[in-house]
């Protein structure tokens, strides 16, 4: 996306190879005064931060983990975008929010209730009635995006029957965020993140409606 626009990115600890242009700010998602200074200035917010479990680490302990970076990371992303008036914020959510449905085999759209497969979920839940809350009462375009599996990676790597995809292509990501960007304002939508052959499992219809997008790549036989 670097064509498009001027990135200033965020990492908890460790800066991979970056651009020399880049703007880069350490800092962990909890630390509320560190997320207010990091959104000053921009024009929309990307949040994909998320807390990731280690060897040796037990359920209760990732748990904790969850509710420090998925939900008061994720308050903090909202707030420091409400107190800089950020006009939108496109938020990393994830098809657990609705992973029961899937596990039963059940076409999953975005108006279902959540029922969410593990904790993990229910903190993206969190974050998208967050989301809600922020653009019904400030006026903040959101877009919680429902990652499927994006190993990001050019190629599927996995075998999907016609119609079970799970892949999300980077060009295919990429190309969603920037259509949330540049919608219009203000919008609030959920939409299904994940490239074509998936339409026995969750319907992205809207995301063409909302935003403009459709996949490009496909990950299954079809």
């Amino acid at each position: 996306m670097r064509d498009r626009y001027d990135l200033r990115l965020l990492f908890h600890s460790t800066v991979p190879e970056v651009e020399d242009d880049d703007e880069i700010i350490v800092s962990d998602l909890a630390n509320f005064e560190s997320m207010v200074e990091a959104a000053d200035g921009v024009d929309a917010i990307a949040h994909l931060g998320i807390a990731m479990t280690k060897r040796g680490y037990t359920r209760s302990r990732y748990n904790q983990m969850i509710l420090e970076t998925n939900v008061q990371g994720t308050y903090n992303i909202f707030e420091s975008a409400r107190i800089n008036k950020v006009p939108t914020v496109v938020f990393a959510s994830s098809n657990a929010v609705t992973g029961l449905y899937e596990k039963e085999g059940i076409l999953t759209t975005p108006e279902m209730m959540p029922r969410p497969r593990d904790m993990y979920g229910v903190s993206k839940s969190f974050g998208e009635v967050m989301g809600r809350h922020y653009h019904d009462l400030f006026g903040m375009s959101v877009y919680c995006i429902r990652i499927c599996n994006f190993p990001n990676t050019d190629s599927v790597g996995q075998a999907f029957e016609k119609g079970m995809n799970r892949w999300l292509s980077g060009r295919d990501m990429a190309e969603l965020t920037a259509c949330c960007v540049e919608a219009p304002h203000p919008q609030y939508g959920i939409i299904y993140g994940v490239s074509k052959g998936a339409e026995k499992k969750w319907d992205i219809t809207n995301a063409k409606e909302l935003v403009g997008w459709e996949p490009q790549d496909r990950g299954d036989e079809g």
